[in-house]
């Protein structure tokens, strides 16, 4: 039991530390007029003697008009603190958007990690998504 609860105190004093390194945008061109309409990916690196090699795509909820910072940096820091290259999502936000701008954005996230893999030594066959609430509606309609 004490190990448990020092395995988490380790943890979340291990998050504190990660911060956002990068944030890019995943469509070559705009996507629309406004910041709600530019999809970026903000990277959380481990150190790089914690590295796995292994990476996750992370879509936050909150129901379509913002992002939860819970189900996004928090997780990425969480995950970060485990070796885990996390990418938070800023999907396409608003009524004028559907869950198909989101499942586009979703798959468009993981082709542009693929496809920069090497540069944040990045195993590609280890890379995995995940969504939370309204950021999870592209596995049901993909």
């Amino acid at each position: 039991m004490k190990w448990l609860a020092l395995l988490v105190i380790a943890a979340v004093v291990g998050q504190g530390r990660v911060r956002a390194q990068q944030v890019m945008r995943i469509w070559p061109e705009g996507t629309g007029k406004s910041e709600k309409d530019t999809p970026t990916l903000t990277l959380y690196a481990p150190d790089s003697g914690k590295a796995t090699g292994a990476a996750i795509v992370i879509l936050p909820g909150g129901s379509y008009r913002g992002l939860a910072k819970h189900e996004g940096e928090d997780y990425a820091r969480f995950l970060t603190a485990y070796g885990i290259t996390s990418f938070v999502l800023k999907y396409r936000l608003g009524p004028e958007h559907s869950y198909k701008e989101i499942v586009a954005d979703g798959m468009r996230a993981v082709r542009f990690v693929r496809a920069n893999a090497k540069q944040w030594n990045i195993k590609k066959k280890y890379i995995g998504i995940m969504g939370s609430s309204a950021g999870a509606t592209w596995l049901q309609r993909s």
